[in-house]
C-alpha cells in the first residue's frame, strides 16, 4: 500500500544538493555530480530540462545510496535532510525506510509532482513541487 506522504518524500529527494554525496560514491556519479549540480540536473540525463520516468527509474536508487552512509541498506533519520515529521511519515511505524520503501514512496511521488500528466517532471513542475512541501 502507498503511503501518503510520497509527494513530500520525493521533494526532499530531488531538492537535496548532490553535494550530500557519500565519497565512496563519488567516483560512481556522473561528471554533473562533481559539479555540485542540483539532483534534477543528475535525473535529466539528456538534458533536455524535463525528467522523463525512464531517467527517473535509471537514477532514483542512486540517491537511497547516497544518503546511507552507513551502507545498511536503511535509512534513518540522520542519514537523510528531511524534516523529522515527513521522515517519520514515510518511515512509518518502525522508524526506518529501507530501499524497497524509499521505492514505493517516491514512485507515487513522480506520478503526483508530474501535474500535466506527460510522465516528465519539467523544472517548473519540479520547482513548484519543492515550494509546496519545503520550507
Amino acid at each position: 500500500m502507498f503511503r501518503s506522504t510520497g509527494p513530500v518524500f520525493l521533494l526532499a529527494i530531488l531538492a537535496s544538493p548532490v553535494g550530500l554525496q557519500a565519497p565512496a560514491m563519488a567516483a560512481e556519479m556522473p561528471d554533473r555530480a562533481g559539479q555540485k549540480a542540483d539532483v534534477f540536473d543528475l535525473f535529466d540525463e539528456n538534458d533536455d530540462g524535463r525528467i522523463s520516468n525512464a531517467e527517473f527509474q535509471n537514477n532514483k536508487i542512486l540517491v537511497f545510496y547516497v544518503w546511507d552512509r552507513n551502507r545498511d541498506l536503511v535509512l534513518t533519520p540522520d542519514e537523510t535532510p528531511l524534516r523529522p515529521e515527513v521522515f517519520a511519515a514515510a518511515a512509518g511505524p518502525d522508524g526506518r525506510i529501507d530501499s524497497l520503501d524509499f521505492i514505493t514512496v517516491i514512485d507515487e511521488a513522480f506520478l503526483i509532482a508530474d501535474t500535466n500528466h506527460d510522465s516528465m517532471l519539467d523544472r517548473q513542475e519540479f520547482l513548484a513541487f519543492r515550494q509546496r512541501i519545503r520550507p
